[in-house]
């Protein structure tokens, strides 16, 4: 399977910024590496699954577990038929918790994400504006409103969830200091 949505450059950065995130990593679907090269470019260690038969193998997953990664993180952007198992094997194998990319609604309570949503403390939204724009492998694109979730382990559960809007994330620009502006 093919992903129609690829990660776009910088998306991480946001994750790490507005959350405690390190350690080592289970990236569980990323057939082109970009998510974990970003990761990696964070000083994180990362395993990279890329093939989705592992995806609905409880098997697998309870190999993984045993590895002892400290986060599972994975793009459920368009990959409805593997996100289910994504989000319940993978907060079952991470020692701290799991961080989704998806579209903002996935908070929306639909069945296929209730009983998730409902066993999970959600303790990070980092809302990204503007939309990133999803390059495919065909010529379409796609621009949707996303934003990291991130889920902790029942254990390091905290009250409240921390909303964080990571406004102009793929503009690496920075300000002059105020000493160097002139005043006219």
């Amino acid at each position: 399977m093919a992903s129609f949505y690829t990660i776009p450059e910088g998306v991480t950065h946001q994750l790490i910024k507005h959350s405690y995130i390190q350690g080592s990593v289970l990236v569980p679907y990323d057939p082109n590496d970009t998510l974990s090269n970003q990761l990696r470019a964070h000083n994180l260690t990362v395993t990279t699954n890329k093939d989705t038969d592992n995806l609905v193998n409880p098997i697998w997953w309870t190999t993984m577990r045993d590895k002892q990664y400290d986060w599972v993180i994975a793009n459920t952007t368009g990959i409805n038929d593997y996100s289910e198992y994504i989000l319940d094997y993978g907060i079952q194998v991470a020692k701290e918790g799991i961080a989704v990319l998806d579209r903002l609604s996935f908070i929306e309570p639909v069945t296929k994400r209730r009983n998730f949503l409902l066993s999970n403390k959600l303790s990070n939204m980092i809302i990204l504006s503007p939309r990133p724009r999803f390059s495919s492998v065909s010529a379409s694109r796609d621009s949707v409103t996303s934003c990291w979730f991130v889920f902790q382990r029942p254990d390091k559960w905290m009250d409240g969830t921390h909303v964080s809007y990571a406004v102009n994330w793929d503009a690496a620009q920075t300000l002059p200091p105020l000493d160097d502006i002139a005043i006219k």
